[in-house]
């Protein structure tokens, strides 16, 4: 009752990956489309391939982080942008991935989202930077249209920000696009809180694999705005397919399945206390050395 998919008024299928990476970006390009290509043969009428944050690079890289990063950074349209924009094309699918922005003489950890047409509809640079050699972005949350689904695109370490839940929350998203550069989610805390905190169907996409010393776990999911995970995959590379559904409900029903919502996170805190307490403590810290 409180979110009957039997009732959708409207679909999106959509493929989720986590891609081993390398540090030349030219390989990622070639491993993106091989990707793409693979998922449109075994599922012909995908709509959204989405790969995880930075995609077309290592994100660590230890002994040259910020000058690694700036070298491989393009301009938005660029190289990568034109060749998966013409892939899009081709392909008839919306595609969306991380990548290293240069902007003039400034440099943006980003999400693009290509249309079918081409055309690049939104481009969301992160906000909540912890590398110092990326430039934050002005905008919290990117708000976009996916075939009439409203969609938001947020980037990672973003979600652990206030003012960034706010925004996700107050543009009552229908589908909430994360990338991600994420080792790991222990027994599945944080998904399992962030599914629970939208009202909104949450995509993750990530890399998987061993960069310079830094292991990724690989880890994706589907989630479904009652906060249940649907699909979820890790410790390989590879893609998962799904069909979400958006339900048009009245205020009764939605104000229910908040209730709903908000106090099966309480019990998912509760359960997960241990975890809960240590990102609390780790925050401190933070603040601490600062």
């Amino acid at each position: 009752m409180l979110y009957n998919v039997n009732r959708a008024t409207n679909h999106l299928k959509i493929a989720i990956t986590s891609m081993v990476c390398d540090e030349d970006p030219d390989i990622n390009l070639k491993k993106m489309t091989k990707f793409i290509e693979d998922i449109k043969s075994n599922h012909p009428l995908v709509e959204l391939v989405v790969f995880g944050e930075t995609i077309h690079g290592w994100f660590f890289n230890f002994d040259k982080t910020a000058n690694y990063h700036h070298q491989i950074a393009e301009t938005i349209p660029g190289k990568t942008t034109n060749i998966m924009a013409e892939l899009a094309v081709k392909k008839n699918v919306y595609l969306c991935f991380g990548i290293n922005e240069k902007n003039e003489d400034r440099f943006h950890n980003s999400q693009v989202l290509i249309d079918p047409t081409g055309e690049i509809i939104a481009v969301h640079r992160k906000t909540k930077m912890r590398e110092t050699f990326f430039s934050p972005g002005e905008n919290l949350v990117t708000v976009t249209d996916i075939k009439g689904i409203k969609t938001g695109l947020v980037i990672c370490y973003d979600v652990q920000s206030k003012e960034v839940n706010r925004a996700l929350r107050k543009n009552k998203l229908d589908l909430i696009i994360h990338s991600l550069a994420d080792d790991e989610d222990l027994r599945e805390f944080g998904i399992g809180y962030l599914a629970r905190s939208y009202d909104a169907w949450l995509v993750n996409a990530n890399r998987f694999g061993e960069e310079g010393g830094h292991y990724w776990n690989g880890w994706i999911t589907i989630s479904n705005p009652l906060g249940k995970i649907c699909l979820k995959g890790k410790e390989q590379e590879q893609y998962l397919y799904y069909e979400l559904g958006i339900v048009e409900q009245n205020l009764f029903v939605k104000a229910l399945r908040k209730i709903y919502v908000r106090t099966s996170r309480i019990f998912h805190v509760i359960k997960n206390l241990d975890l809960a307490l240590s990102i609390v403590f780790d925050r401190f810290k933070v603040k601490g050395k600062k």
